[in-house]
């Protein structure tokens, strides 16, 4: 026969077995959740910047590949850049019309854009070569493409900075712009002129600064832009501009410009 201290105990046992585990409580459940929230609330905007800084990087890369192309090109036509328009000028009436693509095409061993419908300058491009892709260029700003990136809506998300500066050159009746150009790229005065850069202001910049990759005459190293990339070529109200054009313009002739000494 079971002793009274040993039913007890028995009771006990079996008790502790067969019990259901407690739950959470509310106030436990809203402790956890919070936590879930403050870990999510941390671990998302390290994730975007990890995001931003790869897209930079490839960015970076596609510039550097854009210069390593030019360099190429150089070499075969005596040092000096490609005489073409901007990438992004809509006037291709004068005698340099030929585009950049047309030519880092062949450097690059790139297909060129084509558009979805051929002949129709409204139409996007297709078949873009991620070199010719920014990947931070995700959406436009004209709603007459829809809001388009730029590499669908134009080709390309990269301007060609020295072009515009022919351009300018090539107004001033400069002798050879091509070749003035490329010397006054040489000149210390000028070396963080940008030759290629983004088309637009896709970065987060620390510290200020432009808001642009860029590549570089030279060593042709793809960086942040310098603030001389901010300048608008064709405004003939900005000092360091006419600065640029009537550098050209003295060391090479052409046209005086209002301003230039």
């Amino acid at each position: 026969m079971t002793s009274p201290p040993a039913r007890m105990l028995a009771r006990r046992l079996t008790l502790r077995v067969t019990a259901r585990p407690r739950g959470f409580t509310l106030i436990e459940l809203l402790v956890v959740i919070s936590i879930i929230a403050l870990l999510v609330g941390l671990t998302l905007p390290a994730l975007e910047s990890t995001r931003q800084t790869s897209r930079r990087v490839k960015c970076l890369a596609n510039l550097r590949s854009f210069g390593q192309g030019i360099a190429t090109y150089m070499n075969d036509s005596k040092d000096v850049l490609p005489y073409v328009r901007p990438l992004h000028d809509p006037d291709t009436a004068g005698t340099n019309d030929l585009s950049l693509l047309d030519v880092m095409t062949i450097y690059l061993s790139v297909p060129k854009p084509v558009r979805v419908v051929p002949g129709d300058p409204s139409s996007p491009f297709t078949n873009v070569a991620d070199v010719f892709k920014c990947p931070s260029d995700l959406i436009g700003n004209d709603s007459a493409t829809n809001y388009e990136p730029l590499w669908r809506s134009a080709g390309v998300s990269y301007e060609y900075f020295a072009g515009a500066i022919m351009l300018g050159a090539e107004q001033a009746l400069v002798n050879d712009p091509a070749r003035a150009v490329t010397k006054t790229y040489e000149q210390p005065r000028w070396r963080e002129l940008p030759v290629m850069l983004d088309n637009d202001d896709w970065h987060n910049v620390r510290r200020g600064g432009v808001a642009r990759n860029a590549n570089y005459f030279g060593d042709w190293r793809a960086d942040w832009a310098s603030p001389l990339a901010s300048l608008d070529v064709q405004s003939t109200g900005d000092q360091i501009v006419r600065d640029l054009i009537c550098d050209v313009i003295s060391r090479f002739g052409g046209r005086p410009l209002p301003g230039c000494n």
